[in-house]
């Protein structure tokens, strides 16, 4: 497939609203919508310029944050996993351990202990 200057802009454009709202539950027929792409050229176009998936870039986002507030701040990582998106404590944490090979505690604990 492929991409136009203008669709490069709308892909950027995506990735934007990603990052700087920090928006985890936005869908991707909601990007496709703000961005004025169809899903197919959007995901597409996005894997093609950034090298992830949109959904694993919003993942990482999650886990960019989680780790921020482990390392910043004395939330549980029950509170942490909420204010990050994820309702199960069990998923949180075992995406974090699949990212950054430490699990939330032992992260913390390898920071301050």
């Amino acid at each position: 497939m492929k991409l136009k200057k203008e669709d490069i802009e709308r892909i950027r454009l995506a990735k934007d609203l990603l990052t700087k709202n920090r928006r985890y539950h936005i869908t991707i027929s909601d990007l496709s919508q703000q961005t004025q792409l169809n899903r197919t050229k959007l995901q597409f176009g996005f894997k093609q310029l950034f090298g992830v998936s949109i959904d694993d870039f919003r993942i990482l986002l999650r886990m960019e944050k989680a780790k921020e507030l482990l390392e910043q701040t004395e939330k549980s990582v029950k509170e942490i996993s909420l204010q990050v998106g994820y309702k199960s404590m069990g998923s949180f944490s075992t995406m974090f351990k699949k990212i950054y090979r430490k699990s939330p505690t032992e992260w913390r604990n390898g920071l301050h202990g």
